[in-house]
């Protein structure tokens, strides 16, 4: 059973989403401030945290910042720097807060969305499927693709933009398999942890990855681009891909 931490200081919301998700058969954990939160994901590390945008450091708030400070964003950070395949869907009723994520997402790309607080519930239970898949996902109507895009092409070399936009182009010839493992690749899964959660054996995902180096022409990569590793491509050419499919 998929394991849900839902971070919210509105216990109303936080209840709400948790009838919600336990419906879908979801088991969840609550925390109201990131203290609580960062113990319980010291307990027992979920599989996708719930997190909203603003949030208190501590149970008790008023000898600490206001609750309105953006720690769920720092909070995010922690979580992808200490679990990286966690998958995080961050919620915020502001849409100020998009930049600072679409940047969360290009320090760690992977597995990562924004949605807008409040708005139909349907788009979360789609949304946790996407990022415990390794998906990066921003709310269609509130994103520029074009924006989201460029922020990410800012950060990358002549040579990275090369490859990248190379593997880009044939993303959609991979099989859904190789896709899928492509995707989980990006998500810092490793091969074994991949043939775990694929029910695939080591050697058989050793393949698929070899294919799908293969067939986004990265096999070459190593003699012609030393410098360049073939991973960080494939997770920013996903990133791109999952942009401008939104």
């Amino acid at each position: 059973m998929t394991d849900i931490l839902v971070i919210d200081d509105d216990a109303f919301a936080r209840s709400g989403v948790r009838s919600y998700l336990e419906a879908m058969h979801y088991r969840v954990r609550e925390a109201g401030d990131v203290q609580t939160a960062w113990q319980l994901v010291l307990d027992s590390p979920p599989q996708t945290a719930i997190v909203d945008i603003r949030l208190p450091l501590y149970a008790d708030h008023r000898n600490s910042s206001p609750p309105t400070e953006p720690h769920g964003i720092a909070l995010a950070q922690k979580l992808k720097q200490s679990y990286p395949t966690m998958g995080i869907i961050l919620l915020s009723a502001h849409e100020k807060y998009e930049q600072e994520v679409i940047q969360l997402a290009q320090q760690y790309v992977r597995g990562i969305a924004f949605l807008h607080k409040g708005g139909d519930m349907s788009r979360l239970e789609i949304t946790l499927e996407e990022v415990q898949a390794g998906r990066t996902i921003f709310q269609s109507e509130i994103a520029n693709r074009y924006i989201l895009e460029t922020a990410v092409r800012s950060h990358l070399s002549a040579g990275e933009t090369y490859w990248i936009d190379q593997a880009l182009a044939e993303l959609d010839t991979l099989s859904p398999r190789e896709k899928e493992i492509a995707y989980l690749l990006a998500a810092a899964y490793t091969p074994a942890a991949i043939a775990e959660r694929t029910n695939l054996t080591k050697g058989s995902v050793d393949n698929i990855i070899s294919r799908v180096y293969l067939k986004l022409g990265l096999a070459e990569m190593k003699q012609e681009a030393p410098d360049l590793r073939p991973l960080p491509i494939i997770t920013i050419a996903c990133l791109l891909h999952d942009i401008r499919e939104q």
